[in-house]
């Protein structure tokens, strides 16, 4: 019996009253090929370790490797306790230009100790409290913050 392009049509779009049992084919496993250059899964919580620099100087050449380290994206913070103050003033005056070529920023923590930090880091200065303060910059004479 043929079929009319009626049925052809009703089939084609499956509202066919006639309805043919398909065969099932038998299913062949397939094998599965993982790939051998994955590329590197990288964490997003894992931040690289930032170290802060404390230096005490002692003279105007040491101010070179202050400016290295800023130019290595590592905040410095200068302690002028010891230092003459012609020194000192020559040094912030170098670092002050060598921050302001990095677009970094300077805060003065104590009336002798300055921060300076390069452009990847940013500073929010608040108010600390006088006990604090002292208890902070008291460790940090005594050596518990060295350079490295």
């Amino acid at each position: 019996m043929s079929i009319g392009w009626f049925e052809k049509f009703m089939n084609f779009i499956g509202l066919s009253d006639n309805y043919e049992e398909e065969e099932e084919e038998e299913l062949q496993p397939v094998e599965v090929r993982s790939r051998s250059n994955k590329g590197a899964v990288l964490s997003l919580h894992s931040a690289p370790e930032m170290k802060i620099i404390v230096v005490k100087p002692l003279t105007f050449e040491e101010s070179e490797k202050l400016v290295g380290y800023l130019k290595n994206r590592k905040p410095v913070i200068v302690n002028f306790e010891n230092t003459p103050k012609d020194i000192a003033q020559r040094i912030i005056d170098f670092l002050s230009g060598a921050i302001l070529a990095l677009n970094g920023s300077t805060l003065k923590v104590t009336a002798q100790t300055f921060l300076f930090v390069p452009s990847n880091v940013s500073v929010h200065s608040g108010e600390i409290p006088g006990d604090l303060r002292e208890r902070f910059f008291h460790k940090l004479d005594q050596g518990g913050i060295r350079d490295r």
